[in-house]
């Protein structure tokens, strides 16, 4: 019984005193997951002593499958050979008794720091609560070490263990309360701004209904909520906030609640840099909040996603991926055949549809399409709606759809040897249909797939209950015989045909092309959790792979190049320009000091800007030279290295853009006549 008495003494203790307290000696690093850049993991190896130190990961949270590779998954081999980390030793047992053992517990006690990976925080408290190897971790900071972890691995550290229940993570007041304890008197929960769960421990620490075990004195306690991609720093009493340099950690101290207060002044946000001594509960050092952000565009292009849910497809009216995302985004939303029409196809005051620039370039990055009836929608949009889909994926704008929009972007279904009416036929293969009508499962994300640049999905690569209504898939065999498509996520539903195959996947055929990504079940109306981090991820990955830029042409010394063709012309080297977009020229500079003119002289009352850049496409973002602000005319006058340099021309210009709430679609107004292009001439003076 000793062993056992260790693991809740810390807990008795502490309701003594009250005290929210680290550890005496060593130092933790506690971070709320999702570190993609891993910057709190190397400030952590950094505290450890570096890529030499003798670092134990313990991988137990990640899953509970026997399958799963705990000891050399991509995690700990990203760790060993990306980070340098040669005297890395992985540990998991899900076996209480091996974890008592003085063989098991052996890498533990040489070591420099311990890590915990992301998961199920209650399954650290069945393997190691209670043990030699709890003890052993202890005693790393005993001896001045540290201890680490990101998500499970963050919340395993406070005394209180915050969505700790074994049946699920939305329960905040579990089955298992009790965490490690090195930070006392504290609950910490993780991922609290992407998955909205700001006001959760605001819940745990009123406790309403009188779940919290007694052993926790409730009002003690001291909630710490992270922002992904951030963690703090723990020595003694005091912790720093490190991470990304926008990255909040929420802090909420009860005893400064009253019965009234509001729950927006419930919690206190600490920014990068900020240093706050928990034992007194005050700020010692003031952090540094993000710059204000201007709304969200993206270079080249009028906005970045446009939602098609229109005629026979589900007439959604928000995206809440793209908005957490802070992607920008249009729709249609209705029933109106003809409009749907004027929309895509073009009329009157927009010749080239809300889709395209006058040149036929993608006006927005990605094209996303709901579910639905992927026939009967196709249909609708006639051969000129599918034409203008089709240039858009083939000129650089990416698709993703889920379900009948997933169908709808391939060649047909199953067996059929036909390409069918009504399909896109972007995506070149056929799929398969599901037959699996009105069910919840779950989808793997493979070690492999993309998606986890964007997202670790609490560290089990694994996304549960998602809706599926007769959706689409993949086969492995079908999967041999294609070319350029990646498997971004597979269905888990053992004993049936789509066990396995994919549920989730990619297509990029060159470089010119946007990227597809189909969707076979319906994770997009979620508004929180790993549903909604899935579908985020499957949109950054296709707004990712969008074409890069395509030249208008060579800019030749002292010949004017006229941009004044419309969209009837076919001529797109030589049509105008649209709202927000950029066109691209290129020239040589053959001989060092040569002095240059670039002259643009553009439309009235339409405002222009040009950059110069050696070696890339010029933008805003990376110019060597610009010439910006208001006006039509431009000028930039600079000696040149040799090389070869890019212009870029911006139209500044747009249109205003209203939604209609009751039709489901955005109004356009003010300056309408850039819609279909703005004309301008460019010159390039060169002498020696």
């Amino acid at each position: 019984m000793p062993i056992i008495l260790c693991f809740f003494s810390l807990l008795i203790l502490d309701s003594i005193q009250g005290q929210t307290t680290g550890p005496a000696k060593g130092t933790l690093v506690i971070v709320g997951g999702n570190d993609k850049d891993q910057v709190c993991f190397k400030e952590f190896v950094k505290l450890s002593g570096g890529k030499n130190a003798r670092i134990v990961v313990v991988t137990t949270a990640s899953s509970s499958s026997e399958k799963y590779n705990y000891l050399n998954g991509p995690q700990i081999r990203a760790m060993r050979e990306a980070m340098g980390l040669t005297r890395l030793t992985a540990l998991h047992t899900h076996d209480r008794d091996i974890a008592d053992t003085e063989e098991f517990i052996e890498p533990i006690k040489k070591a420099d720091a311990v890590w915990f990976t992301g998961g199920r925080q209650w399954r650290l408290i069945d393997a190691y609560a209670g043990t030699q190897t709890e003890i052993a971790f202890n005693e790393v900071l005993s001896r001045g070490g540290v201890i680490g972890g990101s998500s499970a691995g963050a919340s395993i550290q406070g005394s209180y263990l915050v969505r700790g229940d074994t049946n699920s993570s939305s329960i905040l007041l579990g089955n298992h309360q009790n965490g490690f304890g090195f930070l006392r008197n504290a609950a910490i929960d993780q991922h609290v701004i992407p998955r909205f769960r700001h006001l959760d421990l605001i819940k745990i620490l009123t406790d309403p209904d009188g779940k919290m075990n007694k052993s926790h004195e409730r009002s003690a306690l001291l909630g710490i909520g992270l922002d992904e991609g951030t963690g703090i720093v723990v020595r003694q009493d005091e912790c720093e906030v490190i991470g990304k340099p926008d990255g909040v950690v929420l802090i909420y101290n009860p005893k400064e609640w009253k019965p009234d207060t509001p729950s927006h002044q419930r919690y206190q946000p600490l920014w990068h840099g900020a240093k706050y001594n928990l034992k007194s509960r005050h700020i010692l050092k003031p952090g540094k909040p993000p710059l204000p952000k201007s709304a969200h565009r993206p270079e080249g292009f009028y906005k970045d996603i446009f939602m098609n849910g229109g005629v026979n497809l589900s007439s959604r009216r928000s995206l809440p991926a793209a908005e957490s995302a802070g992607f920008s985004y249009e729709l249609y939303a209705g029933r109106d055949a003809d409009k749907q029409r004027e929309l895509i196809a073009g009329n009157d005051f927009d010749n080239n549809g809300v889709l395209l620039y006058p040149d036929g370039q993608p006006r927005f990055r990605l094209i996303y399409v709901n579910g639905g009836g992927a026939t009967a929608h196709g249909k609708t949009l006639e051969l000129a709606g599918r034409k203008v889909l089709r240039q858009f994926y083939n000129n650089g704008g990416s698709y993703s759809g889920s379900c009948a929009g997933s169908f709808l972007s391939g060649r047909n279904t199953n067996t059929n040897s036909m390409r069918r009416l009504g399909y896109l036929h972007i995506f070149p293969y056929n799929t398969l249909t599901s037959g699996i009508k009105k069910t919840r499962l779950g989808h793997v994300i493979p070690h492999e797939s993309p998606l986890l640049k964007y997202d670790d999905f609490g560290g089990d690569y694994y996304v549960s209950d998602i809706y599926h209504n007769n959706g689409n898939w993949l086969s492995q065999d079908l999967l041999n015989r294609m070319k350029h498509v990646e498997v971004l996520a597979t269905y888990d539903l053992p004993k049936n045909k789509v066990h396995e195959g994919a549920a989730i996947w990619a297509y990029k055929k060159d470089k010119t092309a946007g990227r597809i990504i189909n969707i076979g079940s319906h994770p997009e109306g979620s508004t929180s959790g790993e549903k909604l981090q899935i579908t985020e991820a499957c949109f950054r990955y296709a707004i990712d792979g969008v074409g890069t830029p395509v030249l208008k042409g060579k800019l030749k010394p002292n010949e004017e190049r006229h941009m004044n063709k419309r969209t009837s012309d076919n001529d797109p080297n030589y049509t105008r320009i649209g709202d927000l977009q950029y066109h691209h020229f290129s020239f040589e500079i053959a001989e060092s000091n040569t002095n240059i003119r670039v002259e643009l002289q553009g439309e009235e009352r339409i405002d222009f800007s040009i950059y110069l850049k050696k070696g890339a496409p010029a933008f805003n973002s990376n110019a060597d030279h610009a010439a910006t602000g208001p006006g039509n005319n431009k000028t930039i006058t600079r000696q040149l290295t040799p090389g070869k340099w890019f212009v870029g021309v911006e139209c500044k210009t747009t249109v205003k853009a209203e939604l209609d709430g009751c039709r489901g679609f955005f109004n356009y107004s003010g300056k309408l006549s850039v819609l279909n292009g703005a004309a301008y001439k460019i010159k390039l003076v060169t002498n020696k």
